[in-house]
């Protein structure tokens, strides 16, 4: 067992944490303490997904911009180019927020280009 899996034992077992206070990842329950600990670990890494091939997604990691292939059956359902992916613990969990706030940049960056 590695150290998330226990303190996410240890965190949903004391505090208690609701489902609706949880992320569903890939079938996994993550809640916002875990991914919380992680920022502080700085344990979260964050891709882009620049593409889907059949059954292989293309993720960018924004830091590195180091590509990386992924089998379509690790990441969330209803991934689409664009979303802003992070992965914690192995898990992958789509950033809308995040996802929203890039699409909203481009699309202003595009409005400024062509107006």
């Amino acid at each position: 067992m590695n150290l998330f899996e226990n303190f996410k034992k240890l965190i949903n077992n004391e505090n208690n944490i609701s489902e609706s206070e949880k992320i569903t990842v890939n079938n996994d329950k993550i809640s916002q303490d875990e991914i919380e600990l992680a920022q502080k670990l700085d344990a979260i890494e964050i891709f882009t997904v620049d593409r889907i091939e059949d059954d292989i997604v293309v993720l960018e990691n924004r830091r590195t911009q180091e590509i990386v292939n992924i089998s379509i059956s690790e990441l969330p359902n209803e991934i689409k180019t664009g979303d802003i992916l992070k992965k914690v613990n192995g898990k992958y969990f789509v950033d809308e927020d995040e996802t929203k706030s890039v699409e909203k940049r481009i699309h202003d960056k595009m409005n400024d280009l062509w107006n």
